[in-house]
């Protein structure tokens, strides 16, 4: 199952499996709320100023540790947020990566999301 974390669409299967990517990122999201970017691993982009050139959309699998988010721009806490459980498959609007939004882990393992972001916009990743 997959989750658009921008526009809230879940879909069973996603098309374009045989798409190029632009780049690759690993975030592990801890403990202390933050953006996505902040939780960047090493050579992983961390701002939106290093986000890949020309890159839409973000397409990645909690891999660890169930997290929360919140995307009104109100702090989210282990308790309170949307829960992302593990083996999610996130989609997300590269332009919508630095605004008001937190993650944190809703237990004591990390939740690592890994994935891969692309050139096309997110709709297309979902079949929207």
């Amino acid at each position: 199952m997959a989750l658009n974390i921008g526009r809230v669409k879940k879909i069973d299967k996603l098309p374009h499996e045989s798409l190029r990517p632009l780049d690759y990122g690993s975030y592990t999201i801890t403990g202390t709320a933050g953006t996505l970017l902040s939780f960047a691993d090493t050579g992983s982009p961390g701002s939106k100023d290093a986000l890949p050139a020309g890159a839409k959309s973000f397409r990645g699998t909690l891999e660890t540790g169930a997290v929360r988010a919140r995307l009104d721009g109100t702090a989210v806490t282990a308790t309170e947020g949307e829960l992302i459980e593990v083996g999610t498959q996130m989609i997300l609007d590269v332009a919508e990566m630095s605004l008001p939004q937190s993650f944190i882990r809703t237990g004591g393992a990390s939740g690592v999301l890994r994935g891969h972001f692309f050139d096309i916009e997110p709709t297309v990743l979902v079949g929207g």
